[in-house]
């Protein structure tokens, strides 16, 4: 019940579903007053959902830059899911924006930085339980020569924190208490450590994929001009965002 309240909730606060309704109760008011002031409403969210800088600023706040520096050799890299998914017309695996996380997982584990990749992910589905994203991973890794004894699958979770709990119950099986590196983007990281340092100590985070940009950009373009890159980052930020709240709520 929790997974599909959650689904219902994240299309809730989708930044254009904002400022459809707002502009559907403008559209059937007959109070002129009314109208005008529910157009200003949805102008102003769709200026600040999708204004370049405004964006950038709230998403250098919010991103993790887990672990700089990795001195050590960690037993595992623990990769959280999300970034691929079986293609069903070709049988192989394709990857989304975010396989960052998992090319540098595979980075790390080739420089000898970790031993072991753990995969972390099942269905994200409502309906279609029967393709896990963990298993197609592993297909790939074992594709191209990752060897089987340095993969570890876990291919029952739905969200973040069904990440930490599964995978962690995996590795205190094989009595890996320390030496652990989770592994995601930047702006996931902040929700991902709350899950997992739930556990205590042992645990490292270790951040790829920024969203946001390190240099300010003061142009009229990125001030005034609104933007689609900016409107679809705001959305994955209030989902960030609202998904933090709720686990923090559930601690």
């Amino acid at each position: 019940m929790f997974f599909i309240l959650s689904k219902i909730l994240l299309f809730l606060i989708k930044p254009l579903v904002w400022v459809v309704f707002v502009l559907l109760g403008a559209i059937f008011t007959k109070d002129e007053f009314k109208r005008k002031r529910r157009l200003i409403i949805a102008s102003c969210l769709l200026f600040l959902f999708s204004n370049s800088f405004l964006v950038n600023e709230a998403l250098k706040a919010y991103e993790s830059k887990g672990t700089k520096d990795l001195d050590s050799v960690y037993a595992v890299g623990v990769v959280l899911g999300g970034f691929s998914t079986r293609d069903l017309n070709t049988g192989k695996t394709g990857f989304f924006e975010a396989s960052d996380r998992f090319l540098q997982a595979l980075k790390l584990y080739h420089e000898g930085k970790i031993k072991k990749i753990l995969i972390s992910s099942g269905s994200a589905s409502v309906m279609n339980h029967s393709v896990k994203e963990a298993d197609a991973v592993r297909a790939y890794l074992l594709s191209i020569h990752v060897p089987d004894s340095a993969i570890i699958v876990e291919n029952q979770s739905r969200n973040t924190l069904e990440n930490a709990k599964y995978s962690l119950a995996i590795l205190d099986s094989l009595k890996i208490k320390t030496g652990i590196l989770v592994i995601s983007s930047a702006w996931h990281l902040p929700r991902a450590k709350l899950c997992f340092k739930q556990r205590g100590g042992g645990i490292d985070f270790y951040a790829t994929h920024f969203y946001s940009k390190p240099i300010r950009d003061y142009s009229p373009d990125n001030l005034l001009v609104p933007s689609a890159e900016a409107l679809a980052k705001s959305e994955c930020l209030l989902k960030e965002w609202v998904g933090y709240v709720v686990y923090w709520l559930k601690a």
